[in-house]
């Protein structure tokens, strides 16, 4: 979505990082980025693993954002914006287990001050960064299988076995 990225695109460049846009041509200046902005379709889960902390970055607008868990199984620590409606519950779980940081609800410039506050504290602050990274792959393992889990309790129903579900 063009309007998401050029909202996150304003939030960069007020966040006072170098950053760079995937979708750019490459230049000697990108391996001096702080961040880079993934405007492009299909990649976000390939380069989850290259970030010691991510941004979770379709979160900041009203559409929502995107599922939490990918960088959680790598072990990151995670950012979120307001909007997560589309993933509400894994969000809940995440902020109940304080394994997330979620910015609260404000105008453009509002956000762009409180994700580079996070991401600052993230950096500066070790302890926390890795409670968060640990806390973030801990609940992903404990809520991986959830299709199989899920497979094992609706084949009786569906083959019309007698097999009892706990």
């Amino acid at each position: 979505h063009p309007e998401r990225f050029a909202e996150v695109a304003s939030l960069l460049d007020r966040s006072g990082l170098k950053w760079s846009r995937r979708s750019s041509p490459p230049q000697a200046s990108d391996k001096n980025s702080d961040a880079i902005l993934l405007d492009t379709i299909g990649e976000l889960s390939s380069v989850y693993s290259l970030g010691t902390i991510v941004f979770v970055g379709g979160s900041i607008s009203a559409t929502g954002g995107h599922n939490i868990l990918e960088p959680a199984a790598v072990g990151a620590a995670i950012i979120t914006g307001p909007h997560t409606h589309n993933f509400a519950a894994i969000t809940r779980a995440f902020i109940k287990a304080g394994a997330i940081v979620q910015l609260t609800s404000g105008n453009n410039r509002e956000s762009a001050r409180a994700l580079s506050a996070a991401i600052n504290y993230l950096l500066s602050n070790e302890a926390r960064r890795l409670e968060l990274q640990t806390k973030a792959k801990k609940l992903q393992e404990q809520n991986r299988g959830a299709t199989e889990r899920t497979i094992h309790y609706l084949e009786p129903l569906l083959t019309g076995s007698r097999q009892t579900i706990p």
